[in-house]
């Protein structure tokens, strides 16, 4: 685990979100129940809106929650497993992929859970509930969203030698460009598009990253393809040639 970071690292990451925990703890609380909905930060009220405090709370912090843990998880493992798969040898490459790739989401495990306790203790000192079911899906999804970035970050930078930051630029370019297709999943048939290519186009979209939260509920059909896609494609890019060095 220290190839993606010291233990030194993760006592300090663990600290700063303790410490921020503990501001979360101390200086935020709801406000009156009989009032509208606001919040106290160091005691000055912040009103909020129309929205009852529990929607406005777990709309903002969801969205949130389902960004930082894919980034942290993508960019906490994506230089050492990348690394890992520039081997020269084809075994060491796939060692890498696999391996690293395992491991690296372990450790982006770790680091974006850890990030999410302020996040919980916001949650309970908002609205009285650590864990509700809507953040608990964003985190999940968020886990998931993470990964599967990863993966097309690996399999890009294979197919670009040269540049890890293009591959790693163009695998947020991917996560932006899957909501914008779903558009045609929906309203393709109207325009013109036969059945089965609208079929074809959903394939391909689930195969990417989302960078908007999926609204429908979670199915672990979907896995297949947004994960075991990427997965397949990334261990065939392991099969091509290692680049020259000079």
């Amino acid at each position: 685990m220290d190839r993606f970071g010291s233990s030194k690292l993760r006592i300090g990451w663990v600290l700063v979100c303790l410490f921020v925990t503990g501001l979360v703890l101390m200086a935020v609380q709801s406000g009156p129940k009989d009032a509208a909905a606001q919040i106290l930060l160091f005691g000055t009220a912040i009103p909020l809106g129309p929205d009852s405090l529990r929607s406005y709370v777990i709309l903002n912090i969801r969205e949130t929650m389902y960004w930082v843990v894919s980034l942290v998880i993508l960019l906490g493992a994506f230089g050492p497993v990348s690394q890992w798969t520039a081997a020269a040898a084809r075994g060491e490459r796939f060692k890498g992929f696999f391996a690293g790739t395992g491991l690296g989401f372990a450790h982006g495990l770790f680091l974006s859970q850890v990030a999410l306790v302020p996040v919980w203790a916001l949650s309970w000192r908002l609205i009285g509930q650590a864990w509700p079911p809507e953040l608990l899906r964003a985190d999940l999804l968020g886990l998931l969203l993470g990964l599967q970035m990863l993966l097309w970050a690996v399999l890009l930078s294979r197919l670009l030698k040269s540049s890890a930051g293009l591959a790693l630029l163009l695998t947020l370019l991917l996560r932006e460009l899957g909501p914008r297709l779903s558009f045609f999943l929906d309203f393709g048939q109207d325009m013109g598009w036969s059945a089965a290519q609208v079929k074809v186009l959903e394939v391909f979209v689930r195969l990417l990253p989302m960078a908007q939260l999926p609204s429908d509920p979670f199915s672990p059909l979907a896995l297949p393809l947004s994960i075991g896609g990427p997965l397949l494609l990334g261990a065939l890019a392991m099969l091509l040639p290692a680049g020259s060095r000079k």
